[in-house]
């Protein structure tokens, strides 16, 4: 790796061994100039403890700094000392945009208060399957445009207290019995069939609302790229998304230490693969053996002229981070507690009976999934 300028590191996501910043990862980031990190269970402790974290990660990356988190709510939810804020499904059955949008504040808020400036929700996936292992509760439901009112209201609450959002998993999540994290995903269905069903609450969040940005799906969808999954894949992120739909926001990839790509691409060349198919930037999570793989395959393919469009990519990130920016920010008690108390009603209003249970209008899978929660999820 050359130690002078290197080009990797900014377009790179990576997280970190624990809840404190060591010198070592500190040089790691330092050296390699490194923008970006994603947040697990494994680095949360306490709310002073994470501020201090956001705070000595904000000194090492700089003021562009984009310090992300899954806090989507109900199992996915990294932080035990704030009140849990109700899954997607259950805001899907309460069915009210106004309470989505309060609730996506309300995680925002704490959020931002730590300086954590990009969370990776929602969660534009369709309910569909019910054999589906990784989606479940996380989704809204399984009516699109249902799905598509919730999520955005959600969206803009988080948008109106600083915290960047991300949409997932593009091109949808909802219809697999595979999880990425586990499997590569095939999906089978046609182009016709995708139109009116996983493609309209992205095509529709693209162009009613602001989405900083997207993260990408590890799934093969043979109708749209017969050999790639979309995280890979020209035809889906150049092709669908930006050329066709006009998206002109991020693109992140879901974590590439998934199984789906790295037990069948490689870590190094799969990102590579990933920035030409039109991803502004690599999730490069786990070992740090896989990251320095990554940054070194990266680096070789940008000093090779393999990735013409380095400049594009982090003019995108740089809006990202200056619009959304890091800073640590008041969170007063009257306003958390506030907060627990709209989180504590809006659970209540998601409740179904737990025996016959009746769905909303339109909703066909089921309300909830008995798969066991991955601590990394992404």
């Amino acid at each position: 790796m050359p130690e002078h300028a290197p080009q990797a590191g900014p377009l790179l996501m990576v997280d970190i061994p624990g809840p404190d910043l060591d010198a070592d990862t500190r040089e790691h980031l330092r050296r390699h100039r490194i923008r970006a990190v994603c947040l697990f269970r494994k680095n949360v402790e306490s709310e002073p403890q994470l501020a201090r974290l956001v705070a000595d990660l904000r000194d090492v990356m700089g003021a562009g700094a984009l310090i992300a988190i899954d806090q989507e709510g109900g199992g996915v939810f990294r932080t035990p000392f704030w009140p849990a804020a109700p899954s997607a499904l259950s805001l899907g059955a309460a069915g009210d945009p106004t309470l989505a949008r309060e609730v996506g504040a309300a995680v925002a808020r704490p959020l931002a208060a730590v300086g954590i400036n990009w969370n990776f929700a929602p969660v534009l996936d369709l309910n569909v399957n019910p054999h589906n292992p990784v989606i479940g509760d996380r989704a809204f439901g399984s009516d699109p445009d249902r799905v598509t009112e919730l999520a955005l209201a959600w969206l803009e609450g988080s948008l109106s207290e600083g915290v960047a959002g991300c949409v997932k998993h593009f091109p949808g999540h909802g219809d697999t019995v595979l999880d990425s994290h586990l499997a590569l995903p095939r999906v089978a269905k046609g182009r016709a069939e995708l139109e009116v069903g996983e493609f309209v609450p992205f095509r529709r969040a693209f162009r009613e609302a602001e989405v900083p940005a997207v993260m990408t799906a590890h799934i093969v969808y043979p109708a749209l790229d017969p050999d790639l999954p979309a995280t890979l894949s020209p035809a889906l992120l150049t092709g669908l998304l930006r050329d066709d739909w006009g998206y002109g926001g991020v693109v992140i990839t879901d974590s590439m230490g998934m199984k789906a790509i790295d037990d069948h691409y490689g870590r190094g060349e799969a990102a590579v693969l990933a920035l030409l198919a039109g991803a502004d930037m690599v999730m490069a999570l786990g070992r740090r053996s896989a990251q320095e793989e990554t940054l070194q395959a990266v680096e070789e393919a940008i000093a090779a002229g393999r990735v013409p469009d380095v400049a594009d990519k982090l003019a995108r990130l740089d809006s990202l981070a200056r619009q959304y920016p890091s800073r640590s920010r008041a969170y007063l008690p009257p306003q958390r507690t506030a907060d627990a108390s709209l989180l504590g009603d809006a659970w209540a209003r998601g409740l179904t009976r737990y025996r016959d249970p009746v769905l909303p209008p339109g909703e066909r899978a089921s309300l909830w999934s008995p798969w066991p929660r991955c601590p990394a999820r992404t």
